[in-house]
């Protein structure tokens, strides 16, 4: 427990969490969106023990020092390079947050807006955010699911409504000025732009054929479940990890797809989000790559294993050897 050393009082106003490996040390770190508060880092120790180094990492407070409404959350290699991004959801007038480490060294700037992403999102109140490539071009996409506390919120605050839209945030790269880029309506259908009082949201290949639908929750209202049905053409690679022993379902593994010098990387961590659990096989979008060098899967007890040639547009599913 995380506490004021001056009162002893808890600071933690914890709403949401995500698990990473941000050192590259092979032990599981994990990120805690605060609200109101500074967000916290515990960084993994290997010993059993953890340290609370949020502030000290740069995830802490936003650019000016300040603590916002931290509330839905998400971890990802989002540039298939090694750094890794933290995005979080925050209050409204409050732009999303997303920490970048390049060096994987935890320090961590916030890029939200060098890079395009936070100034789309500084009205809506967020609580649901997932990483997830919905295109399938190898790129991993933001999706956030929007939503205020307040019934009447539109009598006090003109800019604001209780009903919110989704949004969705294509990433275009990181050799793009703007590296997010929010899709219109004509790109997503107007299902996903729809306002709600948004929540938890999720994220699964309901139907089998590759892309990864979403699930979203909103407060007294019913669920929305938005099929995926973008017709690219875009190949892909879906893998499932069946592990041994008492972690059968592989959660910590690190799946990693290999094409010549490109890399994908996805944790196999379904809890994310806000209140929320995705699915356990992690999905990658290869674009118009049809063939893929191996998969390489660091299981949690930091075993290797390798798959050569793998086919694409298949599920595969990879049991756990040693």
């Amino acid at each position: 427990q995380v506490v004021n050393p001056a009162t002893n009082v808890p600071m933690a106003k914890s709403l949401g969490l995500v698990f990473e490996d941000f050192d590259d040390d092979g032990f599981l770190d994990c990120v805690i969106a605060n609200d109101t508060v500074q967000n916290f880092l515990f960084h993994n120790l290997g010993n059993g023990k953890f340290e609370e180094i949020g502030a000290l990492a740069g995830v802490a407070f936003d650019a000016t020092g300040a603590a916002r409404g931290a509330m839905g959350i998400d971890a990802a290699m989002f540039r298939n390079d090694p750094s890794v991004g933290v995005a979080i959801g925050n209050f409204a007038n409050e732009m999303s947050a997303l920490y970048v480490s390049r060096a994987r060294n935890l320090q961590f700037y916030d890029a939200a807006v060098a890079n395009g992403f936070g100034p789309a999102t500084r009205l809506e109140l967020t609580f649901g955010v997932l990483f997830l490539d919905f295109d399938l071009d190898g790129r991993l996409d933001i999706f956030q699911s929007n939503g205020h506390l307040e019934e009447d919120i539109a009598k006090v605050q003109a800019s604001q409504r209780y009903e919110q839209s989704p949004q969705l945030f294509w990433n275009a790269g990181p050799q793009n000025t703007t590296e997010f880029v929010r899709c219109k309506e004509s790109e997503t259908g107007p299902d996903l732009q729809k306002p709600m009082v948004g929540r938890g949201s999720s994220y699964a290949d309901i139907d089998a054929d590759g892309d990864l639908d979403v699930l979203l929750v909103g407060c007294g209202q019913a669920p929305r479940l938005l099929r995926n049905d973008q017709k690219l053409g875009n190949h892909w690679l879906r893998v499932k990890l069946v592990g041994k022993d008492r972690n059968k379902s592989a959660i910590g593994a690190l799946v990693t797809v290999h094409r010549g010098e490109t890399i994908q990387a996805r944790r196999v961590s379904p809890t994310r989000s806000y209140l929320s659990q995705v699915e356990l096989p992690v999905t990658f979008g290869l674009g118009t790559i049809e063939d893929v060098d191996r998969i390489t899967v660091q299981w949690p007890n930091g075993k290797i294993q390798k798959i050569l040639d793998p086919q694409v547009d298949q599920l595969l599913v990879i049991e756990q050897t040693e």
